[in-house]
Parts: structure tokens; sequence; C-alpha cells
């Protein structure tokens, strides 16, 4: 584990994996941290691949948010992050994306197109009206509350019942999501009201797959799918999964996504 100072702030970054696949950079969730990746990790996904995991900038152990925060300094913190780190020195690298990790990916191919070669986003939230009055309101609740008044509401949609197939799983991400800052939190959630990469889509020169669950509401099939129609030559796929594919089916994340990244 190492901490790394780009871009103004302080990151917690671990490399993981190994062996002499494409390098790969993994991108949490909203609510999540680099931690979020241990069930994927542990069920396969980088046993045949280098990988650069982090904390975005307010997650986990990376510096909080204080001021101004938008997918701009979001994406342009990444970059500088895997410069930082060397792990973008053989050239353009992989990226994996969850939920508004996803987004984030997406983000980083529009405006980072050099440093993507394949780029796999997951119940991709990208912004647009349809999410703005929700965030906000979120956002502010948490700065008034903080997390836990916050996670039974979030996770009936994000983590509902049938996806909690294994109790002591979600109690240690029910536990991890709570501990989140939530200021930082608050922040993240209005980069999403306030982002929308719809008229960017059509910029992407990655090799893209773009996966949906089947039992995600907050990102539905249909809507993914037309992100997906959006990015010129694209793969898209429906599966059988939930919001937070590495939680929830991590089996299912270290089969799927390695086939795609090796084909």
């Amino acid at each position: 584990m190492e901490y790394v100072e780009a871009n103004g702030a302080v990151f917690r970054t671990e490399r993981v994996g190994g062996g002499s696949g494409h390098p790969l950079l993994l991108i949490h969730e909203l609510g999540g941290d680099m931690m979020s990746w241990d069930p994927a990790i542990a069920a396969g996904l980088v046993n045949n691949r280098p990988a650069l995991r982090m904390d975005w900038r307010g997650a986990g152990m990376s510096e909080k948010i204080r001021g101004p925060f938008d997918i701009d300094i979001m994406c342009a913190d990444i970059m500088k992050v895997v410069k930082e780190t060397g792990f973008g020195d053989r050239g353009p690298i992989d990226v994996l994306g969850i939920a508004l990790g996803g987004g984030v990916a997406i983000g980083l191919a529009i405006r980072y197109p050099e440093l993507v070669r394949r780029m796999i986003s997951t119940s991709s939230a990208i912004g647009g009206a349809g999410a703005r009055d929700r965030m906000l309101q979120r956002a502010a609740g948490v700065e008034k509350e903080g997390m836990r008044p916050y996670c039974e509401s979030s996770h009936a949609v994000s983590f509902a019942e049938p996806l909690r197939t294994d109790p002591e799983l979600y109690a240690w991400y029910r536990k991890k999501w709570i501990s989140q800052d939530p200021a930082s939190f608050a922040a993240h959630n209005r980069m999403l009201a306030n982002m929308d990469e719809t008229p960017n889509l059509g910029k992407i020169k990655a090799q893209t797959l773009i996966l949906s669950g089947t039992h995600d509401p907050l990102r539905t099939p249909q809507a993914v799918k037309e992100i997906a129609d959006a990015i010129p030559g694209s793969q898209y796929e429906e599966l059988d999964t939930g919001h937070f594919m590495h939680v929830q089916t991590p089996n299912l994340c270290a089969t799927r996504i390695p086939a795609f990244l090796d084909a």
C-alpha cells in the first residue's frame, strides 16, 4: 500500500494482481473505497494482470474534499495518480469502473483518450437531469445528519435484500459505507448531480464494454444500454447481477471482465 501525492491531494493506492496481462485500473463506486474490490480480487479478477486500485479523493483514506469538486477534477486526479505511480509507463491502460466509478471511467476515456486502451463500465452513472434532485437532497442530508441515517434507504435499492446472499459480506460493506466522510460523500453526490457525460459519449475511442445488472433499479438495463448505443463500436451485455457487481457477484465479475480484456 502506498500514499501518493498528485493534483494537490494525497491518495491511498495499492498494486494488486500480477502476471502478463495488460495493466488494469480499478475505480470503485460512490460510497465505497478501494477495499470494495476485495471480493472480486479474492475471486480472481486480477490473477493474470497487474492492477492498481485507489481511494478517489474524499473516499476511504485519501485526502478529504474541502472546496469545489467536479468530474474534471476527479478525472485529473486519477490520471495524475496513474502517472505519478508509473502505472501507465508501458502505454495505455485498461480501466474498470463500477456504478459512479463506471461513469468516472467513461469520463476518463473522454478526457484522456491516450490513457485508456480498453474500458469496462458497469451500471454506469453518468449524470443528467434525472438524478439531479435526488443527489442534491442526499448531499444536504448527509452533511447535516451523517452517513448512518441514509444507509438503509440507499442500500434498499443499490444492495437490496435478494442480493445479500452472504450476510457477513453485506455487514462488512454496510459498516464500510457508514464510515465514509459525510462532507466528501456530499461532494461526490453534487458532482454526479452536476455532470452529464451524455453529449460526449461519441468521443470515446477505447474499446468499450458496457454492462448492466438485471437486478439494478438505479441504473436499469434500458438506461445503461442507451449509453452503450451512443459509444462507437461498444459492446453491451446485461448480466444477472446488481448495482455493485464487484461485491454482489464477485465470481461473475472475475470471469466476465477478464474475458473481455483478454479477447
